[in-house]
């Protein structure tokens, strides 16, 4: 997943996309696009000397690492250029900024970013700040709901294991049990039913986490609160601080709600850690 990346940047933003990116191992990628693009829908089609240099630093940075790169600057709209540049260069991953929404406080991410998620089928990472400089990939919280897109979400998290692109220190799995549900089996079912509801969902995050630690990883923990999941994860995020959450989409559809899940979508627009979506269709896991 980590071998072909497209790296939107706003050159206007603070830099996440570069503090996070630059974290991975050269060794391992093999080309970083790295993309601006000019918003025609404002008039501008050229970016000023200033801007130049914000883009032309970022090169560098990625350049100096050790990473191949091929800077691109494109007018148009940024999302619709980002999702079409990431299909003809065939690219395995896109990261971007979370941006920010003028009507909404700042935490909240903006237009390009939610478009992207809805228009494109690829896994898509969303950066927030990284002042520490630790590896994105160092200490990873997922989000399990035992899902489709969970299992996808575990593959491709393996596979970056297995074929060491990444060097993975800590995996927490968190599967968050429904608040709503569990009170109405509190109702209507025996406390048996109940414990050996929870005791199969157990055995099963075992299972995942078992399969996990065989490849190596030093340290895997299992969380299972009860709740709503997404204020579970922002929480568990917030009281853990992982590098990266990882969480599987849940679906497809006419918007980035229906296609990732409101549970990834809300988590990836409040997190304060970056969120990486991995797509519910296989094949896109394919690309490694």
């Amino acid at each position: 997943m980590l071998r072909t990346i497209l790296a939107a940047v706003d050159i206007k933003k603070r830099d996440d996309v570069i503090a996070n990116i630059s974290t991975l191992d050269p060794q391992k990628v093999e080309k970083i696009t790295l993309l601006h693009v000019i918003d025609e829908r404002f008039g501008k089609r050229n970016i000023s000397e200033d801007e130049k240099q914000v883009f032309e630093k970022a090169h560098s940075i990625l350049k100096d690492r050790g990473f191949l790169v091929e800077p691109l600057i494109l007018t148009g709209v940024p999302f619709d250029e980002i999702v079409n540049e990431s299909k003809k260069r065939k690219v395995s991953l896109i990261v971007t900024g979370a941006g920010n929404n003028p009507k909404w406080k700042d935490f909240l991410f903006g237009e390009t970013v939610e478009r992207v998620l809805e228009l494109s089928s690829l896994p898509v990472m969303v950066c927030r700040k990284n002042d520490s400089g630790r590896n994105i990939f160092s200490n990873l919280l997922m989000g399990i709901d035992f899902s489709e897109g969970s299992y996808n979400a575990v593959k491709a998290v393996k596979n970056i294991a297995e074929q060491k692109l990444a060097e993975i220190e800590k995996v927490t799995l968190l599967h968050v049990h429904e608040k709503t549900t569990m009170d109405l089996l509190m109702r209507y079912a025996a406390k048996e039913q109940i414990d050996r509801e929870i005791s199969v969902e157990n055995e099963r995050l075992k299972e995942m986490s078992g399969s996990i630690a065989e490849l190596g990883i030093k340290e895997v923990d299992l969380i299972m609160p009860i709740g709503k999941p997404a204020e579970e994860i922002i929480k568990t995020i917030e009281n853990t601080g992982p590098s990266l959450t990882v969480i599987g989409a849940q679906g497809t559809g006419s918007s980035a709600m229906c296609r990732v899940g409101a549970t990834a979508l809300r988590v990836a627009q409040f997190s304060p850690s970056s969120v990486m979506i991995i797509p519910t269709e296989p094949a896109d896991l394919a690309v490694c």
